[in-house]
């Protein structure tokens, strides 16, 4: 960021609310210092805050290249002037009257000066569209908020409760009534976490996690969690074409979020049907186009509502929070996608779910993204190798530190679990060194970064073995970590976001550098 003057002028002269920031120097060339939560919305991008390193020019999103290129060939070197519009895809396409301020940034000792431009963009109606955009962009700042906020201490909750059923699942002489019940729990455990990363994507906070899977795994996965949870009220009836046994659907998206769409329609569904009414899930679609439809007979929804379905915090139910369809649309559209609804009062009401289904050629083995609970084959493979090793599991949630524990122990390591980091630190002795320090990230007094730093830039090198492996643990996105890890990438340290499965951390240990996939098979019950 430059010194006092043309960033901070920039910035008071500036009134659109999707805002650009671009830096031109000899030596770099264009690059990308910010855009906002309203601009990435506008050019499909991820937000970009002037606190995380620039975009280069080839890094810049396609739709926000090609008009800043348009842009640029008539740039004066006037302090503001009126850019040509841009239009945003729709139908009809929105116009945006766009202002650009411009400065320089004088340069020392004779170097090149640098060229800073300011690019606002603002709908041509000024009442409904402005406004509009200051309160679409209030709403996403707000669930990108919430969301962050909330994945530390909803995926701590979730963590303990998965890892501590796990370990019990674990228990070969658990009876199978009882293996059923913590199935169930880890199944549930599962959409909740479904649930916090569906957040974290609809406010662009962290990228989805788009692969090829096959949508009748999908469906069948998320209709029998909804049956756990519609008890005999009310049933999910799949259509022929999503039965098991049929022929694979495959699709191209994040099945995650996907599934958290599908949870959310039925979970409508099962609010407006009367008890005892079917809610139907069908396969709509073609070669070109994914459909999936969510059909009830319930109340249906008033023609006045139906236009504010879409609206974040507008709800029609006196306990509902008003994101479910917004979160719903806001997935679809990172998808290409988009989300229809037919309603009639008194009839039911019909939620498609569309998105391009580009052809996939040759597919062998598909890539199945359901969420694992645990393999115990493969969970068990390294055992051997690590019986007698010492592990730390460091975590000021005991729920979670007794969890991970159990997790650990299982797969062979003599566990030691500590509230903090300085407590660890003052545990270790010469005689008794871990091989393993699983840490949490956000914790008090001492974070699990800190943890970290301190390992390998003050510890005495005494205490350090080399073949000691830390993995930093937490429930924010890795995106949050993407500088953190850099700088410590020539070394045995890992990154697992929580929550995870037995089988999940057993893969990260045999590679802490390994990228988290999400493992396959939910266990049958």
């Amino acid at each position: 960021m430059p010194g006092d003057n043309p960033f901070r002028e920039l910035i008071s002269r500036a009134k659109g609310r999707a805002e650009v920031v671009l830096l031109y120097s000899q030596d770099k060339g264009y690059e990308l210092i910010s855009c906002n939560a309203t601009a990435a919305i506008l050019f499909d991008m991820s937000e970009h805050s002037s606190s995380q390193d620039s975009l280069p020019w080839n890094g810049i999103a396609p739709p926000l290249a090609n008009y800043l290129s348009q842009a640029l060939a008539g740039v004066s070197s006037e302090p503001s002037q009126t850019m040509a519009e841009f239009a945003a895809t729709g139908t009809p396409p929105t116009r945006y009257a766009v202002d650009l301020y411009y400065a320089v940034e004088p340069a020392a000792n004779g170097a090149n000066p640098r060229h800073w431009y300011y690019f606002c963009f603002r709908d041509k109606n000024p009442l409904a569209g402005d406004m509009k955009t200051a309160i679409d962009s209030g709403h996403l700042e707000t669930i990108g908020e919430l969301a962050t906020g909330v994945a530390h201490d909803f995926n701590n909750l979730i963590m303990g409760m998965q890892a501590n059923a796990e370990a019990l699942l674990s228990n070969e002489a658990l009876r199978e009534s009882d293996r059923g019940y913590l199935v169930n729990i880890i199944r549930a455990c599962g959409t909740g976490t479904s649930l916090t990363r569906s957040l974290l994507g609809y406010a662009k906070r962290q990228p989805l996690d788009m692969v090829d899977f096959n949508l009748v795994d999908l469906v069948n996965d998320v209709s029998n969690i909804a049956r756990l949870s519609l008890g005999t009220k009310h049933r999910v009836v799949l259509g022929p074409d999503l039965l098991i046994g049929q022929k694979p659907i495959m699709v191209y998206g994040c099945y995650s979020s996907l599934s958290h769409c599908l949870i959310n329609l039925i979970k409508n569904s099962r609010e407006a049907n009367v008890e005892g009414d079917n809610i139907e899930v069908n396969w709509q679609g073609s070669k070109d186009e994914a459909v999936l439809t969510v059909k009830d007979h319930g109340c249906g929804i008033a023609e006045a509502d139906l236009q504010r379905v879409f609206q974040p915090f507008y709800s029609t139910k006196k306990t509902g929070s008003g994101l479910g369809m917004s979160m719903v649309q806001g997935i679809m559209s990172q998808h290409k996608g988009r989300v229809e609804v037919k309603s009639q009062v008194g009839v039911g009401t019909e939620v498609s779910l569309k998105w391009p289904r580009p052809q996939i050629t040759a597919v062998t083995t598909p890539v199945d993204q359901r969420r694992s609970t645990v393999s115990l084959k493969d969970a068990m493979k390294a055992r051997s190798e690590t019986l007698s090793q010492l592990a730390y599991v460091i975590d000021d949630d005991d729920l979670v530190r007794d969890g991970v524990k159990g997790l650990l122990e299982h797969l062979g390591y003599k566990v030691e679990a500590f509230p903090g980091g300085q407590p660890a630190l003052q545990a270790l002795n010469l005689r008794n060194i871990p091989k393993l320090v699983l840490i949490d990230h956000n914790m008090p007094n001492m974070t699990g970064s800190e943890f970290v730093r301190y390992w390998f830039e003050e510890l005495p090198e005494i205490y350090r073995e080399s073949d000691t492996h830390i993995v930093l643990c937490s429930g924010d996105p890795p995106s949050a970590f993407t500088d953190f890890m850099e700088k410590y990438k020539d070394e045995n340290v890992g990154l697992l976001q929580k929550p995870f499965s037995l089988a999940t951390l057993s893969k990260k240990l045999t590679n802490i550098k390994a990228v988290r996939t999400i493992t396959t098979h939910l266990p049958a019950t």
